[in-house]
C-alpha cells in the first residue's frame, strides 16, 4: 500500500503484519508500478485537489485517514464514495475515530481535577472572573460561532480569549494563545477555575467532536454546546452539558445560565460524572462505546489507529472483495445554525462553502480516469 499523501513529513517504508497477512507500506509512489501494489491510503489532511492520482484501476483499494474538521477538505463531503476503507470521526468508519480526543475514563470521572461550587464562586468574586468562560482562535465559521457567542455576551458575561471576540488577556504565567499555552498544567488550572464553557462546533455533523467538549467535562467545567447532531450519545449522563439547541434565543440561554450559576444544586446536578461515586456514567451509548473500544490506552493513540486503520486496509484488501464508503460517513447539514436567527449573516461563506464543495467534486471526477487492468 502507498501512502500518497502520508501521515508522517519523512519517508515512510516499513512492513507490518496483520495476523496471517503481511503488508509493506510506503510514501514511495513508484512502488505503484509494483506486481503486488494494492492500492493508495491518503491523510485527508494533507490531501490537496490537485495532488491525487490521475489513473485509477478498477481493483485498486483507496484508504482515507482523517481525524480533523470535516470544513478543511470541502470535497470530501461529496467525495467519501472515492474511498474503499475510511477512518474518521464518523461511527461508521471502518476504524472509528469518534472518541480520538477523549483523554481516558480515569481523568473523566476523577473529582480531584476540578473545583467546587464555592470555590468557583469565590475565584468569580476575587477574580472578577465572568460565569462562562470562551476559547476560540477560528473565526468566522460556518456555525456563526462567533455571531452568537457575540449575541449571547449581550446577555451575560462571557470572557473571551484567543482572537476571536478578545475581550480578557490570559495571566502572566499562562502564555496569551488560547491554542498554544506555555504550561498546559497552568493553563487547565486555569480554565477549570470558570463554571462553564462554551463548545460551539465548526462544522454540525454526526458524530464530530472536538477535544473542548471532552476537556470542559474532564476539568468539571459545564460545556456549553453546540455541534454533532447526537451528542446525547456522547454525553457522560443525560444533563452533562446545557445544549444550545434547546433555547429558542440567546437571552433564554443567557437566562438560563444566570440561574444555574447562583445555585450549587443546579449547578453541580451537571457534574454527576465528578460527583458520583457509584455509575458516575450513566449514558448506555457512551458506556457501550467505552467497552468497545480500547481507549484507555492514551499514549501514542494516533499512532495505534494508524497501525490498526493499515491492518484492516491490508487484509481487506487481501480478499478481493470491494466496497464504498457510505455518505453517512460524512453526515454535515450545510447550513445549520442554532436557533434565534442571529447568525444568518453566516450565510453567505456557508453558500460559498458549499459551491467549492461543488467545485471540487465535479473536478474530481473529471480529472481520475478509471481504467481497466
Amino acid at each position: 500500500m502507498v501512502w500518497w499523501s502520508p501521515y508522517k513529513k519523512h519517508h515512510i517504508d516499513y512492513h507490518r503484519r496483520c495476523g496471517q497477512i503481511e503488508c509493506r507500506f510506503t510514501s514511495d509512489r513508484e512502488a505503484s508500478s509494483d506486481d503486488y501494489f494494492l492500492g493508495y491510503l491518503f491523510d485527508g489532511a494533507k490531501i490537496t485537489l490537485n495532488d491525487l492520482p490521475k489513473t485509477r484501476k478498477y481493483d485498486e483499494y483507496w484508504g482515507l485517514y482523517y481525524d480533523s474538521s470535516p470544513k478543511d477538505v470541502p470535497f470530501l463531503l461529496q467525495s467519501i464514495h472515492l474511498f474503499n476503507f475510511t477512518s474518521s470521526f464518523s461511527r461508521y468508519s471502518d476504524v472509528p475515530l469518534t472518541l480520538q480526543s477523549f483523554t481516558s475514563l480515569e481523568e473523566l470521572i476523577n473529582y480531584k481535577l476540578m473545583y467546587t461550587f464555592g470555590q468557583k464562586s469565590a475565584f468569580q468574586k476575587n477574580m472578577k472572573l465572568a460565569p462562562i468562560l470562551y476559547l476560540q482562535s477560528h473565526c468566522n465559521t460556518l456555525t456563526g460561532r462567533e455571531l452568537y457567542v457575540q449575541q449571547l455576551g449581550r446577555h451575560i458575561a462571557i470572557d473571551s480569549y484567543g482572537t476571536c471576540l478578545k475581550n480578557k488577556s490570559f495571566p502572566a504565567n499562562i502564555e496569551d494563545d488560547a491554542t498554544n499555552p506555555r504550561d498546559i498544567r497552568n493553563f487547565y488550572d486555569f480554565v477549570s477555575k470558570y463554571k462553564f464553557m462554551i463548545v460551539y462546533e465548526d462544522m454540525v455533523c454526526e458524530d464530530y467532536i472536538s477535544s473542548k467538549l471532552w476537556k470542559s467535562l474532564t476539568l468539571g467545567v459545564v460545556p456549553i454546546y453546540f455541534g454533532a447532531t447526537n451528542i446525547r450519545n456522547y454525553l457522560p449522563n443525560p444533563g452533562s452539558a446545557i445544549l444550545i439547541e434547546d433555547f429558542a434565543k440567546p437571552a433564554e440561554l443567557a437566562q438560563f445560565v444566570q440561574r444555574v450559576s447562583t445555585s450549587e444544586e443546579a449547578y453541580t446536578g451537571y457534574l454527576l460524572h465528578k460527583t458520583v461515586d457509584l455509575y458516575p456514567i450513566t449514558n448506555q451509548p457512551l458506556v457501550d462505546y467505552l467497552f468497545k473500544q480500547d481507549i484507555q490506552l492514551v499514549k501514542n493513540r494516533k499512532a495505534r489507529t494508524i497501525a490498526e486503520f493499515e491492518c484492516y486496509v491490508c487484509a481487506q484488501s487481501s480478499t478481493g472483495l470491494k466496497k464504498q464508503a457510505e455518505k453517512r460517513e460524512f453526515s454535515c447539514i450545510l447550513p445549520h445554525f442554532p436557533p434565534g436567527n442571529v447568525t444568518y449573516k453566516a450565510m453567505p461563506r456557508v453558500q460559498s462553502f458549499i459551491e467549492q464543495t461543488r467545485m471540487e467534486t465535479a473536478e474530481i471526477e473529471k480529472m481520475i480516469n478509471f481504467v481497466g487492468k
